[in-house]
Order: structure tokens, then C-alpha cells, then sequence
């Protein structure tokens, strides 16, 4: 993915030197819960994850200009549906980098060069374990509610924003 630079954030590829900072994301019951996953307990348990996203290169990590720490991803994936025209907005910010307005900064640059990709974005909300925070930001970004698909046993809450055309 292209290099992408906000007024306090530069989004870029993962690279193994992030370990560390990536980890402080997987580790952290408060992130990964509502996003949905189940945190993991070691930065080994985390490596494998990591070299997915260095070789796929589908998600962006969040770098503070002003330090080079990373406080967060930020990946267009599969979409949730299935629909090939179409990416699923996935994201998680460090919990100690909360309201503080970086996560709407990154999603406000990567939904501008998104059309680039696709032609829509997803976002989803699993119903058991509800993140209210990224539903209000997702909706400030203008998506809106879609659909309720089932994955499996669970159920996903999907909402949709169709990107204008050039």
C-alpha cells in the first residue's frame, strides 16, 4: 500500500521492527475483545499475524510523527459479504491513545485513496460484544447501516459506504 501522511500520523506498511509496538495492540484485552478477536499472550503469539500483514500488505500501521511509535492499524480487507468489488474497513488504536482523535485522522486519509482499490467500504460490529466507540465514528465517516450477516454462529452488523466516482 502507498505511503499516506495526515498532519499528526504517517499510515504505512508493517515491518518487523514494529514487533513490539504491535504486540501493546494483541496483547491488550481492551482492544482486541471489541474488535471482536481474543487478545494474545506473548509477542511470539503475535509474530505470525505480524509477517501476514508485512507480506499481504492490506493494512496500514499508524505511526506518530512526532515520536515513530505505532499506535494503531488500519487494513482494507476482504469485505465481510464476500462481494469482490468491495473492502472491509478493519481498525484497532492503542488504548492509551484513545480520544484523542488519530483514529478519525487515519480513517478520514484512507477513505480519501480508497477509491483507488474499491468501490465500497464495510465496516462490522459483532453483536456480542458491541464497540460503541468505532460505531460512532464509522457513522461521523458517513457509513450506514446495511445489513445483519450471519459468520458462522455469530452475527455481524454491517454497515456500508459507497465511495464517489471520478
Amino acid at each position: 500500500m502507498k505511503t499516506l501522511e495526515t498532519e499528526r500520523l504517517i499510515l504505512r506498511d508493517w515491518e518487523l521492527t514494529d514487533l513490539d509496538d504491535f504486540s501493546e495492540l494483541w496483547l491488550n484485552p481492551n482492544v482486541t475483545i471489541p474488535h471482536g478477536d481474543s487478545p494474545k499472550h506473548s509477542k511470539g503469539e503475535c509474530m505470525p499475524m505480524l509477517q501476514y500483514l508485512i507480506s499481504a500488505k492490506n493494512n496500514y500501521a499508524l505511526e506518530l510523527r512526532t515520536t515513530g511509535k505505532i499506535i494503531g492499524t488500519v487494513g482494507l480487507n476482504d469485505d465481510a459479504d464476500n462481494n469482490p468489488c468491495g473492502r472491509n474497513l478493519g481498525y484497532m488504536l492503542n488504548e492509551a491513545y484513545w480520544n484523542h482523535g488519530y483514529m478519525q485522522e487515519a480513517l478520514n486519509k484512507v477513505i480519501a485513496n480508497a477509491s483507488e482499490i474499491t468501490s465500497f467500504l464495510s465496516a462490522g460490529f459483532w453483536h456480542d460484544n458491541k464497540n460503541e466507540k468505532s460505531q460512532h465514528i464509522i457513522n461521523k465517516l458517513g457509513f450506514r447501516y446495511g445489513k445483519t450477516i450471519a459468520v458462522g454462529e455469530r452475527k455481524l452488523d454491517y454497515y456500508i459506504l459507497v465511495l464517489p466516482t471520478e
